[in-house]
């Protein structure tokens, strides 16, 4: 595993899973940030979530001080840890024993000013371990239908694309909203 495991730990994993499990279709759950404009351009902005706080910029080729990532970044980030979140939660509650795992996200949006939208989103998923591959294929399936930001961009009509990597080999993709034909 990722690391020694404390018991009470692996506990409140499965408990919050078995808590979301027996949830009814629609309970709602919110989650809060706050943005503040920093300036002098169109950034950079502080934001805050809790006691963390981050900042988030733009190239200066579009107003910003180059100081930050810029919200993309952060968006993209976002969807791949949730996703790389999932693998691990996952992995832990059913004692898949996991040595690594690194998600690299890349998106393609269209670069217009006025409804520009992402089209599709790619995750290179790599992971070490001596699991076998059908554990990990399976790990793969749930945890791409439990992570809330590929579910979100998958409502949305986004073309989500799962390239996954078991110790350095290919092993399989997943595809949610993939052009038929």
């Amino acid at each position: 595993m990722l690391w020694p495991m404390d018991p009470d730990f692996r506990a409140a994993v499965i408990e919050d899973f078995q808590s979301r499990r027996e949830a009814a279709p629609g309970t709602m759950a919110a989650d809060r940030v706050t943005v503040d404009w920093i300036g002098p351009g169109s950034g950079p902005f502080r934001v805050r979530k809790r006691d963390f706080e981050f900042v988030v910029d733009e190239p200066t080729a579009r107003g910003g001080t180059d100081t930050a990532p810029n919200p993309l970044a952060y968006f993209l980030a976002g969807a791949a840890a949730c996703l790389a979140n999932h693998y691990v939660s996952a992995a832990i509650a059913d004692g898949v024993d996991l040595a690594k795992l690194s998600v690299t996200a890349v998106g393609r949006f269209d670069r217009v000013l006025v409804d520009g939208a992402f089209r599709n989103v790619g995750y290179d998923v790599t992971i070490e371990t001596d699991e076998p591959v059908e554990r990990i294929l399976d790990l793969a399936g749930r945890a791409d239908t439990m992570c809330f930001a590929s579910n979100t961009l998958a409502n949305a009509g986004v073309v989500l694309t799962t390239r996954l990597s078991l110790n350095g080999a290919a092993i399989g993709t997943l595809r949610r909203n993939a052009p038929q034909g």
